[in-house]
């Protein structure tokens, strides 16, 4: 795919996510050989769409109409190159915990968070969060009931999961990041927010909310890649505690030949892992869909331990129980 491509496929995504105004951006990007030749000088892992929108703005860019914005970005291409390079793209969607909440409730307690790719951290704590499940079922509300994050999860069909089914207490939290960001620093929490796309308050508003708690419960993030900082993040684990690994999002960033490493290393090391990745995208969790079309135009598969048990959105609003 070419970076144009790239562009002309964000416009699209932008104007059905509710940001006319990323629209106008991609759009404008998409037909300008200029802007493009620009940011093809970046690597390219760099030249994401909402990257490049992101670094634009925390370095001053005006939310204003296209025209606007290749002017600012032709008069500053010296300093956004270099920031381009050295940032990365962490959205930390809050709302993801719904789906992975829905898996945590199989696992009996106490168990030790450990989210592989997880930035500042954010979805380590479904517990607090307040998250009302309705599936076939009925209703039910995993979490904290009084949480100042509230996230609803729609389920077609039944979870499985009984009445009163709840969450297993947390006694650890801990993540493992290639640049770890730190919820109680406001420049991080700054480019959380601005990676958000223009329009999207509700999710400016969940972030912040998401953000201050991580401040009052803090959680150990360190710096290390998927694969070889798994074994250490294990580790860490308080003993008595049940590890659970969480991947939201963050394998479509491996290779597959890391990908599988990363799969592979999770088996060997026996302990609980919670998956909520692109469909397709992990063959072993494919392979236990009971019929592929199932998940024709559902984004993300839900699985424990490399076994569907659900397909969802993308953002972990709406599941399809399996």
């Amino acid at each position: 795919m070419t970076t144009a491509d790239r562009f002309a496929a964000f416009a699209r995504s932008a104007e059905a996510g509710g940001s006319p105004l990323y629209a106008d951006w991609a759009d404008g990007f998409a037909l300008d050989e200029g802007l493009l030749a620009l940011v093809d000088r970046a690597r390219e892992s760099q030249r994401q769409p909402v990257l490049v929108f992101a670094v634009c703005r925390i370095l001053g860019a005006p939310l204003a109409p296209f025209v606007t914005l290749r002017a600012w970005l032709l008069a500053h291409a010296d300093v956004v190159l270099p920031e381009l390079d050295r940032r990365r793209t962490q959205t930390n969607d809050v709302r993801r915990a719904a789906p992975v909440a829905a898996a945590l409730a199989r696992i009996d307690g106490p168990v030790a968070l450990l989210e592989v790719g997880a930035a500042a951290g954010l979805g380590l704590r479904p517990d607090l969060f307040r998250i009302d499940v309705r599936d076939g079922d009925g209703s039910r509300i995993l979490g904290d009931p009084s949480g100042d994050v509230r996230l609803r999860l729609d389920v077609g069909g039944s979870l499985g999961l009984p009445g009163d089914a709840s969450l297993p207490a947390v006694v650890d939290r801990r993540g493992l990041d290639l640049s770890p960001l730190d919820p109680a620093s406001d420049d991080d929490a700054l480019w959380l927010e601005t990676l958000l796309w223009p329009g999207q308050d509700d999710r400016v508003d969940l972030l912040r909310r998401a953000v201050a708690i991580a401040r009052q419960e803090p959680a150990t993030v360190t710096r290390g890649d998927a694969v070889d900082g798994l074994d250490a993040l294990v580790r860490a684990a308080p003993a008595g505690a049940v590890p659970v690994v969480i991947t939201s999002g963050t394998l479509v960033y491996l290779p597959g030949a890391r990908r599988q490493a990363f799969v592979d290393r999770v088996g060997a090391l026996g302990v609980r892992w919670i998956s909520y990745e692109k469909t397709g995208l992990l063959e072993g969790v494919q392979a236990t869909l009971p019929d592929p079309a199932i998940a024709d135009g559902w984004f993300a598969t839900l699985a424990l331990d490399g076994r569907a048990i659900a397909v969802g959105d993308a953002h972990g609003t709406r599941l399809r129980a399996l």
